[in-house]
């Protein structure tokens, strides 16, 4: 189990990629249309497997009618920032056994036999959800080649420590078994900060 990536709502993509690159010497890229939730996605892609996610709203009434919407909807009532991390598995359906929760499938079939998109097992918005990337041929490379792309100028590596408002027991009892560089504050609504590792040092998401 590892971190997958975090995904913050911000409330200008432009003004956003502007101030990681200035700040931050990170580079990103205008990603797709989230018709689950009505945001707009832009990548940060970092060393495989991890990614940082920026999102903005951009169809309020999709928002409004979905659980992924509500929960961006909630995060920009509250002023942004981080509202979403998930941890990559290898065994999902074990997961899902475990939770007692059904996979969301998002996955879509290519020509050569692969699949595009992703699973997930999902609970409580402040609590991470589960996934995987089924029969993704290649996408390690792909996401190497990306990084490559962005032109990064602070070397930024993986996440080094996630911060997270809630009980340590609830999470642990959540996550099973793990590993992951999180620290926790007092308090409630999950993530609330990500630290990547740089050239320079960390780079500080809050």
């Amino acid at each position: 189990m590892v971190i997958d990536h975090v995904a913050i709502l911000v409330r200008d993509a432009a003004e956003t990629a502007k101030r990681l690159r200035e700040l931050h010497g990170l580079g990103s890229e205008r990603g797709a249309y989230l018709a689950l939730a009505g945001t707009r996605m832009h990548t940060v892609w970092l060393e495989p497997p991890q990614y940082l996610e920026f999102h903005t709203i951009e169809n309020r009434d999709v928002a409004e009618r979905t659980d992924a919407g509500r929960i961006a909807l909630a995060c920009e009532a509250a002023g942004f920032g981080p509202f979403a991390w998930a941890v990559l598995v290898d065994d999902l359906p074990a997961v899902s056994r475990r939770l007692g929760i059904e996979i969301f499938d998002y996955t879509v079939p290519q020509p050569d036999g692969t699949l595009r998109g992703w699973r997930a097992v999902s609970g409580p918005p402040h609590l991470p959800f589960f996934i995987d990337y089924p029969r993704n041929g290649g996408r390690a490379g792909r996401m190497r080649r990306l990084y490559d792309s962005l032109g990064h100028t602070s070397a930024p590596t993986h996440f080094s420590q996630l911060t997270v408002r809630g009980s340590e027991r609830e999470l642990s009892d959540w996550l099973g078994p793990n590993d992951l560089p999180l620290a926790f504050v007092p308090g409630a609504g999950g993530i609330c900060e990500a630290r990547i590792a740089g050239a320079a040092g960390e780079i500080v998401i809050a």
